[in-house]
This record gives C-alpha cells, sequence and structure tokens, in this order.
C-alpha cells in the first residue's frame, strides 16, 4: 500500500491548481479563533467537579487542567492567549450561569430558620401530648414553601436579547471583514 502515497498525493506542479492551496490552507490547528475551546469545555468540566465534589479531588482535577493548558502550548496547538482568555471564559461562563441558576436551595434554609424560631413550642407542645399544637406549628414551616429562586422574567429576556443581537453581530462582522467568511 505504500506505493499510493507518491501516486495519490499531488506533486509540486500539480500543486498550482486551487484546490491544492485549499487544502494546505486548511490543515494545521483545530483554527479556533481567539479562544481554545478544548480548553474551554476543559475549564467548565473541571468547574463542575469543582462544584460537585471539592476537597483534594478537585485540586488534582485543577493540576491536571493546568498540565492540559501548559501540554497544549507547548505542543503548539493554540497560542497562550488562546488558553488564557479559555480559563476566564470558563470561569466567567460558570459564574454567570451561577447567577441564574443558583446551587444552593434556599427554601431548605428558610425552612430550617422557620424550623428553629418555633422549635421553643414545638418540644412543649411534644411534651403536652398536644398533636394538634405540633401538625398546626409543623404546617406553618410547610406552608413557607420553597422560595422563587428564578430570576425575574424581563431580566432574562434582555439578557438573551443581547446576546443574540451580540453573536449575530459578531457573525455578520466575521462574515464581512474576513476575505473566506
Amino acid at each position: 500500500m505504500s506505493f499510493l502515497i507518491d501516486f495519490l498525493r499531488p506533486t509540486s506542479q500539480e500543486g498550482s491548481s486551487s484546490w491544492y492551496h485549499l487544502l494546505k490552507k486548511a490543515g494545521g490547528g483545530c483554527n479556533d479563533l481567539i479562544y481554545s475551546g478544548h480548553m474551554l469545555v476543559a475549564v467548565l468540566t473541571t468547574m463542575a467537579w469543582t462544584e460537585a465534589y471539592g476537597g483534594y479531588s478537585s485540586a488534582i482535577v485543577w493540576c491536571l487542567l493546568l498540565h492540559s493548558a501548559q501540554r497544549e502550548i507547548r505542543e503548539r496547538h493554540h497560542y497562550s492567549v488562546d488558553v488564557v482568555v479559555a480559563f476566564y471564559m470558563g470561569i466567567c461562563l460558570w459564574k454567570l450561569i451561577g447567577l441564574f441558576w443558583p446551587v444552593k436551595d434556599k427554601s431548605k434554609n428558610n425552612r430550617l430558620v422557620k424550623l428553629e424560631k418555633i422549635h421553643g413550642g414545638l418540644v412543649q407542645a411534644a411534651k403536652d401530648y398536644n398533636m394538634d399544637k405540633v401538625r398546626e406549628l409543623l404546617e406553618e414551616v410547610d406552608m413557607n414553601g420553597p422560595v422563587n429562586q428564578t430570576p425575574p422574567n424581563k431580566v432574562l429576556r434582555v439578557f438573551s436579547g443581547m446576546t443574540i443581537i451580540f453573536t449575530l453581530t459578531i457573525v455578520i462582522l466575521a462574515f464581512t471583514l474576513t476575505s473566506d467568511g
């Protein structure tokens, strides 16, 4: 099969055609424009691991991420600015999502605070064998219900609208200002 290597590869005389130059132009690198997509995914994965598990295992995962970053730069898959911007973008994206969808359940904390406030009355009702009073106090805690953790609808609409407008502007600028789109 090694004879096909020389047979199928165009020679330098044949290389003057447009498809050969296009093929050479597209080769090499993963062609991310400003930041490394691979590193962005790696940073987001590391942030998820840190939030889910924490502790020493998260420190190890961060060390692996730093090793991966230096390897990307050392092997010349990406420029150092691509990797640094991917770090910033990943961390900022994770924090931004945390603003809209918080991880911690605030309703649980509110119920515990309410339960702590009625603790004395609950103990006294239990000592008096007054089950109706115990039920009444516990229903007050349950009526407290979950806290609305979603941001106002207007904020989400403005944020999504601005994101769409920004993205379309960047795409239109990329198509108009670059020669090959």
